[in-house]
């Protein structure tokens, strides 16, 4: 598995019929080893998300516990249990480097935490913390903690992060702390890392890790270097945004249709625009549009046009797409809730005052190919569901819409 597979599993899912959309939610079902693959593939049982563990601030409305190495300034660790609000550590900063290593893995190790999301520096090797406050890599299915005085012996390799450098780590990780696996199902969303999500066809990487020793069952990250954010924020912002009970799957796959959607509103010829290289090259791509004769207008900001077609095919989603874990809303709801009151009518009801874009699958596809339109202004039909750009509603506030 690496970068290039990724690029061709997003087209692919495209090119089963002549519309611009996806068409299947895929997945890569793999592992350290085979028996990683099959518990991956014979899981069912649905994940409902409580508790979290992040290298970036969110809500924590919606978890029982959740601990948050957040990337503000001075690095605050904010933490809570029992839907409380959270309780704010600042360490002095000669102490951060050991201090919020040991965070992250003290929690991965003793909190059963259930969704991880991350942010900061990464390679397919290693997580660093915020402000590179300390790291883990990945060594023979296993991460470990790097201890600072072993930093000038690591930084080579992490920083070209090529398997060749990297095997001559192997000795020296038995004096690096390993990370003891908990057995707990989780998911792990590396919403801000470049490259977690580039296996690299190295059984060493740290997403071939996490789906393995430390038993997620679902993994989401980039492939190459993240500059623009959209596929991996976007994908959280689809996951903790949209209607009751999505799925981080679905997130996933709904985040790609919008910016497909994005992409289309500044230059419908710009889905003919590849970007295929390990690395962001703007030439590749201006390339392109100055051989396709594709002019944008001038309200398309050019940072605009790099990006979508840089994030539109590079983000991995590793593990099985029919495989549901969503978050809990047992004490906060998501903004949105759906009913379906025929085949072709359904009500959006808002569970918060809420300004968000969302997404409504159709309850059956025969709903999907005939629908032609709706009373909902700027809604985008596809086979499988609706997107809408934005949606305002106030707390309990509810809008009937009718498919035509």
């Amino acid at each position: 598995m690496d970068r290039t597979l990724v690029n061709n599993l997003h087209r692919a899912a495209r090119r089963v019929d002549d519309d611009p959309w996806g068409d299947c939610i895929w997945g890569i079902i793999t592992g350290h080893s085979a028996e990683d693959a099959l518990r991956i593939a014979r899981t069912s049982k649905p994940l409902v998300i409580k508790r979290l563990l992040a290298t970036t601030n969110i809500g924590h409305e919606r978890f029982e516990h959740s601990c948050c190495i957040t990337d503000w300034s001075g690095a605050p660790v904010r933490e809570q249990s029992g839907y409380t609000e959270p309780s704010t550590t600042t360490y002095p900063q000669a102490e951060q480097n050991d201090q919020l290593l040991s965070v992250f893995t003290h929690q991965l190790e003793t909190q059963a935490p259930q969704f991880v999301v991350t942010s900061s520096h990464a390679t397919q090797f290693n997580l660093e913390m915020p402000f590179s406050r300390g790291l883990i890599f990945s060594y023979a299915n296993r991460f470990h903690s790097l201890p600072k005085h072993h930093l000038p012996d690591f930084r080579k390799v992490l920083a070209d992060a090529t398997q060749a450098d990297y095997a001559r780590i192997g000795k020296l990780s038995a004096e690096c702390p390993a990370v003891e696996p908990d057995g707990e199902p989780r998911v792990w969303l590396a919403a801000g890392n470049c490259l977690f999500g580039n296996a690299q066809r190295s059984e060493h990487s740290m997403v071939m890790t996490a789906l393995s020793a430390y038993t997620c069952n679902q993994v989401v990250g980039y492939t190459v270097p993240t500059w623009y954010g959209e596929g991996g924020w976007g994908t959280l912002g689809s996951f903790m945004g949209n209607t009751s009970g999505t799925s981080l799957a679905e997130a996933w796959f709904l985040n790609n249709q919008f910016l497909l959607h994005r992409t289309m509103q500044l230059h419908p010829r710009l889905l003919e625009v590849q970007f295929n290289s390990p690395k962001f090259h703007p030439g590749e791509i201006v390339y392109q549009l100055m051989e396709k004769n594709i002019s944008i207008p001038s309200e398309g900001k050019a940072e605009n046009v790099l990006g979508l077609v840089h994030d539109r095919d590079v983000v991995a989603f590793y593990g099985d797409p029919a495989w549901r874990a969503s978050v809990d809303e047992s004490n906060a709801q998501a903004p949105y809730s759906v009913t379906w009151t025929s085949p072709r009518s359904f009500t959006i009801t808002a569970n918060r005052d809420a300004k968000e874009r969302c997404a409504i699958w159709f309850p059956t596809a025969e709903t999907g190919r005939n629908a032609t339109g709706c009373n909902l202004p700027g809604a985008i039909f596809t086979n499988d569901f609706i997107l809408i750009p934005s949606l305002e509603l106030k707390q309990g506030d509810s809008l009937n819409v009718e498919i035509q």
